[in-house]
């Protein structure tokens, strides 16, 4: 008797859950649904359609098409409303270095001061080179004519190495610091052209995106094709 009293309590409970409530958490589960609504390119009757097999199975009760439909409308408003947009995005300069190799270790005692020795070597020579690391791993991309010497004196085996990279910076206004949205916009148009991002690292002003060599002009184009360049500023391919 008391299983089926919790039984029936549960039941009871999940009937409570309201359509709204199940739409939110089927999108937030679903990054192409998710994408979709921040920009509004869904015909949301026939998603309704779609989803009221789902809808229902969650809600424990029937759903109407319509009622889904009208709950899929004032969601969308909703985030929409919150969606970035480009235009509100400006790019002050976008520097493009080629020839690079992007090489990862596992963190270790002398690891460290190795790297920084040949980071300080192609600083004095004004290359390119950036360091990077985290909680077990270091990343350091450098010009491809330092390969060898990582080779020769880096006592352990890369967990990855990557040839022909090429290094993105993106450089825009400090007072973008504070508003969300700005990178979240570059990565996007970045992962809608299919362009696998090696590494990524960043300071205050600046992102710098590594990326296979054969993706540079497809990156390059999309960039200014997504955000208005100030006149005037630098760009370089």
């Amino acid at each position: 008797m008391k299983k089926f009293y919790f039984h029936q309590l549960c039941y009871k409970y999940n009937n409570m859950i309201s359509i709204s409530t199940v739409l939110q958490d089927i999108i937030k589960g679903n990054p192409f649904l998710e994408f979709g609504f921040h920009h509004g390119l869904f015909n949301l009757t026939q998603l309704a359609r779609y989803l009221q097999p789902l809808v229902e199975s969650r809600a424990r009760k029937e759903a109407q098409v319509t009622a889904i439909t009208m709950n899929l409308s004032r969601l969308q408003s909703r985030i929409k409303s919150d969606t970035p947009k480009p235009e509100r995005f400006v790019i002050d300069a976008v520097n493009i270095n080629s020839g690079l190799c992007a090489v990862t270790y596992r963190k270790a005692p002398d690891l460290h001061g190795i790297l920084n020795r040949l980071y300080s070597r192609v600083h004095e020579e004004s290359g390119f080179c950036s360091l990077s690391q985290g909680m077990h791993e270091i990343t350091m991309v450098v010009e491809n004519r330092h390969r060898g010497w990582l080779d020769d004196n880096c006592r352990q085996k890369p967990i990855a190495a990557y040839d022909h990279v090429a290094a993105v910076t993106v450089q825009f206004a400090k007072s973008y610091v504070d508003v969300p949205g700005m990178l979240y916009m570059l990565l996007q148009r970045v992962t809608l052209q299919n362009i696998n991002l090696i590494e990524i690292a960043s300071t205050y002003t600046e992102i710098m995106m590594f990326i296979d060599e054969a993706d540079t002009r497809t990156i390059f184009d999309t960039l200014f094709q997504s955000f208005l360049v100030k006149s005037g500023s630098d760009s370089h391919f």
